[in-house]
């Protein structure tokens, strides 16, 4: 046993010795952003929507086409270089064409908006999935720091254990005490290899993940983090008022009104009248050629298109689209809500893990007082063994809760810095 407690402490100082540099949370959380594939993926339709945008801009420019356009009459090529005025057998017209539109019943200033809201919405998408990505580097980061005080808990338990294994077993081979007493602290040495054991376990699957997000080898060597213990620093309380205009769900609401008043226009656009103007020139033989000097026509013309009578499918299309813009208007009073609840409980769980945390220490000073008294007692032969294990587990229990109280204070702090998109 004596081996097993110098493996369990070169594990520790391996843990601690492998560990070159010091990784902060700020640090790590940059390198989970700089390597996160779905923040690059965001980007890419963020560039893909910015010329969406220019795209829709061109549609108020002029356009020019070239079309040609040839045929030969297989039956008679004999005739291909027949004299002019007869008959050849071959046809050909080239146009060039240049159009602009002057007026498209709206549909390009609408198609436009709705391109800028699109773009618009695709930025404030790649700001909502950054906080997602800083809170769940946030959540990784400590979770995998209160792996590492959790497999340093379990080394100190299996060490006080294996101390008074050692007493015990000096004083039974003397003959001082009964067996009994020997069987109990062994089971419970046993249990406390366990614990370690699967303490180990947790902190090497947490470094794995604390590795993976980052980008780095599952197993590759991790550098030092903070003590899951570290002083918070202090969170300035935020009212409603101050939170909405910061989070990107609900700016992405305003955004989804105006351009569902920018799909209404352009589903009526179609009902308006349509005017455009086109310049063509070029050269055409017409049906049958018949040899003589092809001339090069110009033309300029003008196209209107005005709609008259559709069964009221305008009137049904407009009350169609208030509809959706009704659902937008209504999704921003749900959003209002949803950030109302989550800034309401984030406040309550900084309040509460700050008391948790409070309570999880004295706990853990009264379970250290405990088992150094009832240990003493027990060598003096004036307390029980059941009095030992008692104390041991209250300590082991002790100082599982004020890990997982100072893990819940550090991811209640990183929940609320995600609800006011800090």
């Amino acid at each position: 046993m004596k081996k097993i407690i110098i493996v369990t402490l070169a594990c520790c100082l391996r843990l601690s010795a492998g560990a070159q540099h010091y990784l902060s949370p700020d640090a790590y959380r940059a390198k989970v952003e700089a390597y996160s594939q779905i923040l690059k993926q965001q980007h890419l339709k963020e560039v893909a929507s910015t010329q969406a945008r220019k795209i829709a801009a061109t549609g108020f420019l002029p356009a020019i086409d070239i079309t040609a356009e040839g045929t030969a009459n297989l039956n008679h090529l004999d005739q291909w270089n027949s004299p002019t005025g007869d008959y050849r057998p071959y046809t050909y017209q080239a146009l060039a064409t240049l159009t602009q539109p002057l007026y498209t019943g709206g549909s390009l200033i609408a198609q436009k908006k709705l391109a800028q809201a699109d773009e618009e919405l695709d930025k404030l998408t790649t700001e909502l999935t950054l906080d997602q990505i800083h809170y769940q580097s946030d959540a990784v980061y400590w979770n995998a720091s209160a792996a590492h005080a959790g497999l340093q808990a379990a080394a100190a338990f299996l060490s006080i254990v294996q101390r008074q294994y050692d007493i015990i077993q000096d004083r039974f081979n003397d003959g001082a005490i009964s067996r009994t007493d020997l069987l109990m602290i062994s089971t419970r040495r046993k249990e406390a290899e366990l614990q370690y054991i699967k303490a180990r376990q947790s902190h090497t699957l947490a470094m794995q993940k604390l590795n993976i997000l980052m980008g780095a080898e599952p197993d590759a060597p991790a550098d030092s983090l903070s003590q899951i213990d570290m002083p918070v620093a202090p969170v300035s309380l935020l009212s409603l008022d101050d939170v909405l205009p910061r989070r990107a769900e609900y700016a992405s609401t305003s955004v989804n009104i105006a351009r569902s008043e920018a799909q209404r226009r352009a589903a009526l656009s179609k009902y308006n009248p349509q005017v455009s103007m086109f310049l063509a020139t070029g050269w055409d033989t017409g049906i049958a050629y018949m040899g003589q000097d092809v001339p090069h026509t110009p033309v300029a013309g003008i196209n209107v298109s005005i709609p008259i009578f559709r069964w009221g499918a305008r009137f049904k299309t407009s009350r169609q689209q208030k509809a959706y813009i009704g659902i937008q208007k209504l999704q921003q009073s749900l959003v209002t809500d949803n950030i109302l609840e989550e800034l309401s409980a984030a406040t309550t769980k900084l309040t509460e893990t700050e008391q948790q945390v409070r309570t999880a220490r004295e706990n853990m000073s009264l379970a250290d007082e405990n088992l150094d008294l009832v240990t003493f007692s027990y060598n003096e032969g004036r307390s029980s063994m059941a009095d030992v294990l008692s104390a041991q587990l209250s300590w082991t229990q002790a100082h599982t809760n004020l890990i997982n109280a100072y893990l819940a204070e550090k991811m209640a702090v990183a929940e609320y810095r995600k609800v006011v998109s800090e």
